[in-house]
Order: structure tokens, then C-alpha cells, then sequence
């Protein structure tokens, strides 16, 4: 339950497969678990209620997708959703829209560059985005283009450290003020 968390991965068809194969065979190595047990990657969700509604997405996901890894909770001591992929999801699916905030992603294949773009901006949500390219149009295009708070380059999409490097949203994501940023003192004044 992080807010920057990859929550979607929108993939171009060309490398489509690769990506969702590798990224499943990743995440059936990961476990969810009691967190002092270090051999566990992911510990619990914050309470029965984000358990209960993790789950229910996890239900709309069978139905929109296919179950490529995870999908089983356990709440009987802690609340604990193994880590859960979902795959060849349409662009317009509940899972590739909404926010679940939890240990949920899911896959759709875009045509070309330009339709991953157009994919990941249909959302109202925006805080960060990542792109991994090694195509500098691409990349100039995704600064230009992906309306995300913040934007990271072929690295993951968390781990700004505020206070260093300006953080914040975009849409129904943020303010648009970036906390480390000139502009958020503001939100703390009176005018």
C-alpha cells in the first residue's frame, strides 16, 4: 500500500509477452507474509477494510482478465494479499482505471508508443508514471505527453525522496503542487 506503487503496466504489443512473462515469473517468487520473517516480500494490507476491498477487486479482475499470479488473500492473522497479477486486460477495465491501492497490477498491450500514451493518461488518477525505453523521441514524447505528477525514466515509479527531488500528483492524484517544490509553502498559508 504505497501510493507511488505500479498499479498498471501498459506494454507495447512488440515485447508484450516478454515483459508479462518475465514480470510472472518474478512475482510467483514473492510472498506476502508477517514481515519479521524477511523471506517474506510483501507484509499485510492496513486493515480488514482495504483486505475486504482489495479482494473484491481481485473478484472484478477474474472476470476482466486472466489470473496470472496471486489472487488469494488471508485475514485470519493479518491481512494478507499475495502478490497478484493480472493479464491481456482492455484499456477501459475497472482494474486498468480505478485505484486499488494494493498489491494488484494489471497488463494491456498497446499497439505502438503513442496508444501506451493515450492508455495511461485515460484515467483520472495520476500521481507518478515510469517509461522504460531506450528510444529518445519516446522519451521526449513521454515528458511532453504522460500527465503524471511526477515521471521517472527507465527506473521504477517510486522512491522520489522528498525534500530533493519535488513530489507530488496530477489529476485526482495531487494538487499539482509538488511537495520540495516553490509551490507548495502555499497550501500551508493563509492568502
Amino acid at each position: 500500500q504505497k501510493c507511488s506503487a505500479c498499479s498498471r503496466a501498459v506494454i507495447v504489443e512488440d515485447v508484450y509477452d516478454q515483459v508479462l512473462n518475465r514480470v510472472v515469473e518474478i512475482t510467483k517468487e514473492k510472498k506476502a507474509g508477517n514481515p519479521e520473517d524477511t523471506s517474506n516480500y510483501t507484509g499485510p494490507v492496513i486493515d480488514q477494510a482495504a483486505f475486504d476491498k482489495i479482494m473484491s477487486y481481485i473478484e472484478i479482475g477474474k472476470e476482466e482478465g486472466k489470473l496470472m499470479a496471486g489472487g488469494e488473500g488471508d485475514n485470519s492473522k493479518g491481512f494478507f494479499i499475495q502478490p497478484t497479477i493480472f493479464a491481456d486486460l482492455t484499456p477501459e477495465a475497472r482494474i486498468m482505471k480505478e485505484e486499488i491501492f494494493g498489491p494488484v497490477v494489471g497488463f494491456t498491450k498497446a499497439k505502438d508508443f503513442d496508444d501506451a500514451i493515450e492508455i495511461a493518461n485515460n484515467t483520472e488518477y495520476g500521481l507518478t508514471g515510469a517509461v522504460i525505453t531506450n528510444n529518445r523521441e519516446n522519451i521526449q514524447k513521454a515528458r511532453e505527453d504522460f500527465h503524471v505528477g511526477n515521471l521517472y525514466f527507465n527506473r521504477g515509479c517510486t522512491g522520489a525522496i522528498v525534500g530533493y527531488q519535488p513530489f507530488g500528483g496530477f489529476n485526482m492524484s495531487g494538487t499539482d503542487s509538488k511537495a520540495g517544490g516553490p509551490d507548495y509553502i502555499m497550501l500551508h498559508m493563509q492568502a
